[in-house]
């Protein structure tokens, strides 16, 4: 079987109550927090790995915790063949950059990230961002907060993800805007939302009841959890 010419790093984070979805602990509680987070980022695997010519690689942290989110991600996807590689670099534009570099590293042609804040994306808009690439240098998928769910590209530059403000509302106008100071050509996806506040729960739970998320509809039907 020939190698893809995708890649995709899915950027996760170990599920640990208080470390995971801080907007929404107050609501949901630390450790259903925790669990809302972990099944939004194995529904965003999900959709990764039935995105056809790509490949998957899961970039972690925090470092040393690899054994527990692989002992966490296998024990939904036994048939994962996807690589762990610990994200690396001090803002979330280093880890970006880093991720792709890596992903360019191994031959690969398409490189993207995606988050996990999404679980309930359109596998086409996956597909459409692949085929995007065939004719742009780079390719984002915004969200209604004013960040990215997705960036795509042919080959990285570090010059896209600096002086970002990040978790601000100006990441896409801005990485945007670096890209095109830098010459690249790069196309926009449609949007989607990213579930990160108590607001942002009645659109996912709309899609949770027009489609089948089972295990999402039961952690949001659970009491919130609180600190013992």
């Amino acid at each position: 079987m020939s190698k893809p010419s995708a890649a995709i790093a899915l950027f996760i984070r170990e599920p640990s109550p208080g470390t995971v979805k801080a907007r929404l602990s107050a609501s949901l509680g630390p450790e259903k927090a925790a669990r809302f987070y972990w099944e939004c980022a194995l529904l965003s695997m999900a959709r990764a790995l039935r995105l056809h010519g790509a490949e998957v690689f899961v970039f972690f942290r925090p470092m040393e915790r690899r054994s527990r989110i692989e002992e966490l991600v296998m024990s939904r996807f036994g048939h994962f063949e996807g690589k762990f590689i610990p994200q690396e670099g001090a803002t979330p534009g280093e880890r970006l950059y880093n991720a792709l570099f890596h992903l360019d590293s191994l031959g690969f042609g398409h490189k993207f990230t995606l988050g996990t804040d999404s679980p309930t994306l359109p596998l086409e808009y996956l597909e459409r961002g692949l085929a995007a690439l065939d004719g742009a240098d780079c390719v984002m998928g915004p969200t209604w907060s004013g960040g990215f769910y997705l960036y795509g590209t042919k080959k990285p530059d570090a010059g896209a993800f600096r002086n970002v403000s990040w978790s601000s509302g100006l990441e896409l106008v801005q990485v945007y805007d670096n890209a095109v100071s830098l010459g690249l050509k790069c196309a926009l996806l449609p949007r989607w939302q990213d579930i990160d506040t108590p607001d942002d729960l009645e659109f996912l739970e709309g899609q949770v009841r027009a489609r089948d998320y089972q295990r999402l509809q039961s952690i949001l039907r659970e009491e919130p959890s609180r600190p013992s």
